[in-house]
């Protein structure tokens, strides 16, 4: 993931972003890559995914879209931050954290899209 990182700082940065945003756009793609990775393609090493970005305005939105296994955000728990800690389950916490919106877009006829939203500097 490290390579995914490395871009999409890069890109955020060309679109505009500050420091901070490209460092939290960096985490959400990167965190919403190995969601998919682990369960959208089961931890398979084949798997179409897609990432592209853009910015409208202030805006900048990262899209992240995968072809496995539709996700329904409405199974997913908050993590127990009170509780001891666990390893994973932190991702898209993480990324609602760090972004100003999070869509997810399961209305296509397999996979799932995901839009991450943050302004360029905050």
């Amino acid at each position: 993931m490290t390579r995914v990182r490395m871009w999409v700082s890069g890109v955020a940065r060309l679109l505009g972003a500050d420091e901070q945003a490209a460092f939290d756009f960096a985490l959400a793609v990167s965190e919403a890559c190995t969601n998919v990775v682990r369960h959208a393609y089961a931890g398979q090493s084949e798997g179409r995914l897609i990432v592209t970005a853009r910015r409208i305005g202030r805006r900048i939105i990262f899209r992240v879209r995968d072809f496995g296994a539709k996700f329904d955000p409405q199974k997913v728990r908050s993590p127990d931050l009170h509780g001891e800690p666990s390893v994973g389950g932190y991702g898209i916490y993480l990324m609602r954290r760090v972004m100003d919106r999070v869509y997810y877009g399961t209305g296509h006829p397999e996979g799932t899209e995901l839009m991450l939203v943050r302004c360029r500097s905050r």
